[in-house]
Formats: structure tokens, sequence, C-alpha cells
């Protein structure tokens, strides 16, 4: 099975790098990043390739050639909302991942694609641009499989928690460090519920993207089986 994935580097891309890689279940990944970088050690490195892409809202004949036959992507790309300013906080957040799941959809030969699109726990709110900017990219891409010629698309939209990573920033800033240190373990001990370990976040994507496409069962599962809440990732991340 051919996958792509975008933001290997990230805290929520990189253990999914590693779990594709570890994947027998993944015969070829194709990376999207734009700029290389080194893969894990250790790892079947030779199933993978980067591709150099800097414009996520435009996808050249050149790059769609070379992600043919592709069957699923998981994106994982994203930004915080107070890193940038609030245009391209939009433009990362809900322009990338529709114009990417448009493009993606006719790459299969199976007549069926899985977009796994990781949002977060929050989008269901109005209250913060985060909220509202999730909210908005995640309809767009449950509404696309109903317009032609986006029938093929299978969408997920998984929302985790706080990202609760042990391979931890080499060079934290002062925001990290007070998360990290300060938030994550009162997180840890005492709502359990808001956070979600990498590795099952990791599991749940790949799970997902390799999967036939079809809905999830479960109370914390919405849309219809099309998007996971963070108990849903939880729950499906700690299976055998």
């Amino acid at each position: 099975m051919h996958l792509i994935l975008t933001g290997a580097t990230g805290t929520v891309g990189a253990p999914i790098l590693r779990h594709c890689l570890e994947s027998a279940q993944i015969t070829q990944l194709s990376i999207l990043a734009r700029k290389p970088f080194t893969l894990p050690e250790g790892l079947n490195v030779t199933k993978a390739r980067t591709i150099i892409h800097e414009d996520y809202a435009a996808y050249s004949p050149d790059v769609l050639e070379h992600l043919q036959g592709a069957d699923g992507c998981i994106w994982a790309q994203g930004t915080s909302q107070t890193s940038v300013s609030e245009k391209k906080y939009i433009r990362i957040t809900y322009d990338f991942p529709v114009a990417a799941a448009k493009a993606f959809a006719a790459l299969s030969s199976t007549g069926k694609f899985n977009f796994v699109h990781v949002s977060g726990k929050g989008a269901e709110s109005n209250v913060s641009l985060y909220g509202r900017t999730k909210a908005r990219a995640e309809k767009a891409l449950l509404e696309l499989p109903a317009t032609p010629p986006y029938e093929t698309l299978r969408v997920f939209n998984v929302r985790p928690a706080y990202v609760d990573s042990p391979a931890y920033h080499p060079r934290p800033g002062m925001g990290r460090k007070i998360v990290y240190y300060g938030l994550a373990p009162l997180l840890r001990r005492v709502t359990p519920g808001l956070v979600t370990p990498t590795n099952a976040l990791a599991k749940v994507c790949v799970d997902l993207a390799i999967g036939d496409g079809g809905p999830v069962g479960g109370a914390d599962v919405a849309a219809e089986g099309r998007t996971l809440l963070p108990g849903a990732v939880k729950r499906l991340g700690e299976l055998d």
C-alpha cells in the first residue's frame, strides 16, 4: 500500500512516520516536505521517498505523477495559532488540507482514497481562531465525498487532546517548558482523558489510512463514524 504523509518532522507527524516505516502493510511512503530531512535510523527507509514541496495549496502534474497510485494520506501538518498571523493560520489549517484532499482524490486505482486529517480537541468550539478554523476544515473535508469528482474520498477527522510526546523538543522555548514540565504532568494525573499519547495517535492514524475506509463505531465517535474524539483515539490506539 502506498501512503502520503505530511508534517513528518512535527510532534504529531514524527511518530506517525515511524509507525508507517514499521508497518509491513505500507510498501511505499511519499513524504511531502518543504526541505530535506534525515529519516529515522534502524527502520526500513528504503520504501520512503521525500518530495520537496513548498506550496501545499497547489499540486503540479509532476508532483501528482510522483504520488500516483497512492491509496491514502495522513495530513499531520499544522502550526500553532500563536506562531503565525491569522491569515497564514487559516491558510495552513484550512486551505492546505482541503486543497490536498481535492488533488489526491483521483490518485488511487482502487476507487477509494482514505484521507486522514489530524484535527484537534476544540474543533467543536467557535470561541477561538483555532476552533473555528479546525471546524471549517473538518466540515469542508466531510462534504467533499458528496461532491463530484471527489466521491472516492473516505475522510476521517482525528481529534487528539493534549499530544503527549516522549520525544521532547531538544531546544524548547519558555511556552513549551511550561506545558511539558508544568501542565502535562498534572493532566496525566488528574485528567488522563485530556492526554493523547503520540504512539496511540500514530497507530490510529495509520490504521485508518490503510483500512477499508468504513465508518468507525463507538459513542466517542461523531459525524456518522468519521470524526474520532479524544476518547476514541485513546481507546483504539491502545488496542493490540
